[in-house]
């Protein structure tokens, strides 16, 4: 179980809910003008921040729970149980195997040809080819453009 990431991302949330519903409770309890009407609406405003925020918090460490649930599930080794014994083998028999001239076609025991082997290859890739290419395609789209626009 991920059980550090579940404490490092815990902890966070609970920061930060706790620091909204403080602030929310600060900014209600604390002194205003009276008539400062848009206090009550920013106090409970903060508060229900912090409440979304602990429902965000609880959801994204159910997911990683969850996730890590199924990904114990999928390491695990599934076999299926057989229900009933291996069937007997059909009647025609398994094939011609070990029989003489028995529809198996017989070849001639033939030198090899040809005398190749398998090469390794290999393709050097840096982190400039990617940004080459894309300058390259819009180079090409810029001419393009320029050479094949209407004129009128």
């Amino acid at each position: 179980m991920p059980l550090r990431e579940m404490t490092i991302k815990g902890t966070g949330f609970v920061l930060v809910v706790a620091a909204l519903v403080v602030g929310g409770v600060l900014v209600l309890a604390g002194s205003h003008a009276y008539n400062d009407y848009l206090n009550g609406i920013l106090g409970w405003g903060l508060i229900g921040l912090g409440v979304i925020t602990a429902g965000f918090g609880a959801l994204v460490i159910g997911g990683v729970y969850y996730d890590d649930k199924l990904r114990r599930e999928e390491e695990r080794v599934h076999v299926t149980q057989r229900i009933t014994p291996p069937a007997p083998p059909p009647p025609w028999g398994m094939s011609d195997v070990g029989r003489p001239r028995g529809g198996v076609v017989q070849m001639e025991r033939a030198a090899p040809r040809g005398g190749g082997s398998p090469r390794v290859m290999a393709v050097a890739v840096s982190n400039l080819d990617g940004p080459l290419f894309i300058a390259a395609l819009l180079a090409w789209t810029v001419i393009a453009l320029v050479l094949f626009a209407p004129t009128h």
